[in-house]
Order: C-alpha cells, then sequence, then structure tokens
C-alpha cells in the first residue's frame, strides 16, 4: 500500500485542486484521469492505482441504481504522483454536514445583524441624539434593532423619574421619525406601554 500525508483536512470541499463547478473539487465524471489512488478507510494509507471506471462502478446505488456516493479528488496529481488521489463519499451524509454548515453560518450572520439599544423614557437631546444616530446608522445596514425601554438588567432603572406621557410620546415620536428616513426601514412590533417598560422592533431593509 503506498503511503502519503495526513489527509485529515481533506474533506469534499476543501479549497484544493478545484473542480469545474462551483468552486469544488472534481467528482465522479469530472475527474480527467485515466486511474486513481484510493484513500484507505482505516490507516488513511492509499491503494495501489486503480482504473478510474473500476472504482466509479464501485459506487453504492439504491434501488432504482443511482449512485448514492460520490468519488472525489482529495489531492491533484503531482511529479512523484501521476494520479490523483480520491476519497469515496456517502452523498447524504454529506448534504446533511453542508446543510448544518450552512445553517451554522446563517445562526451567525443574523446574530450579528442584530443590535439592541437601551433607553429611557427621560433622556436628554444629547443622549436622544446619539442614540439615534445609532439607530440609523444600523437601519441603514439592514440590521434588525430592538429599543429596549426600562431594561431589568440595568441597575437603577426602576429608580428614574418617571416621564410625563407628553415626554414618552415625544420620543417614541423621535424614534419613528428617524426610522422613517431609512429607505426601506419598518416597525414591526412593540411590546409594553409607552412611558413603561417597552420594547420596540425595527428592521431595515435587507440588502441583496
Amino acid at each position: 500500500m503506498v503511503q502519503t500525508q495526513s489527509l485529515a483536512n481533506s474533506g469534499p470541499n476543501s479549497k484544493e485542486s478545484i473542480g469545474p463547478k462551483d468552486g469544488r473539487r472534481p467528482r465522479d465524471e469530472e475527474i480527467k484521469a485515466s486511474k486513481v489512488y484510493m484513500v484507505g478507510a482505516k490507516d488513511h494509507g492509499l491503494t495501489e492505482p486503480r482504473f478510474l471506471s473500476e472504482v466509479l462502478n464501485m459506487r453504492d446505488r439504491d434501488e432504482k441504481g443511482r449512485p448514492t456516493q460520490f468519488l472525489q479528488i482529495v489531492v491533484p496529481p503531482s511529479e512523484e504522483r501521476p494520479y490523483p488521489i480520491c476519497k469515496m463519499y456517502d452523498k447524504t451524509a454529506t448534504r446533511e454536514v453542508e446543510e448544518a454548515k450552512r445553517k451554522a453560518m446563517k445562526a451567525t450572520k443574523t446574530k450579528s445583524q442584530e443590535k439592541q439599544l437601551e433607553f429611557n423614557w427621560v433622556v436628554s437631546d444629547h443622549d436622544l441624539g446619539h442614540r439615534m444616530a445609532r439607530l440609523k446608522e444600523f437601519l441603514e445596514k439592514g440590521w434588525r434593532v430592538e429599543i429596549v425601554f426600562g431594561s431589568k438588567r440595568k441597575k437603577g432603572w426602576n429608580q428614574k423619574r418617571e416621564a410625563s406621557p407628553e415626554e414618552a410620546n415625544n420620543v417614541l415620536e423621535k424614534i419613528r421619525k428617524t426610522v422613517s428616513e431609512v429607505e426601506g426601514a419598518k416597525e414591526r412590533q412593540m411590546q409594553g406601554k409607552v412611558g413603561q417598560e417597552a420594547i420596540l422592533c425595527f428592521e431595515g431593509k435587507t440588502k441583496k
């Protein structure tokens, strides 16, 4: 059995040996070689060169005769090794792994695009202006923003002077005016009551 370097990082979507479609490595009939080395299942050593057609015929198939596995290059040929090193992958398992990665990336991206701003109904014009600038910045980026009034996580939130209805409505009006200045931004929902504990949710226009 031919020995080679570690192939631990040679997964089906590794960047080595870019293939003809979507930046991945060549698979099955895309492999342009008469013979291939196969990665051993136990010790990651290599088999002797095998005809590509023979290896493709070894793929497991479903009841309709369709391959449930695919062969993919993990290391391209070189001067020392005339044929590519290949590995057999299960299609279903590979799809599940790729889907899990996609969901994880989407969750990470979504989390990074959510912001929370803490407000008080009693606020100076200077502080309110600063927060409005931040709100506008986030919405222009297409992010989702939560504005929280009376957060219990913030020490002393319930010891501040209670805002008059006029003060509270003035703050709410300025928030909504700022949102209206951002093209495509929308108010999604409001929980709680004006002048008391409340959460306002806004979303910027999603950028394609």
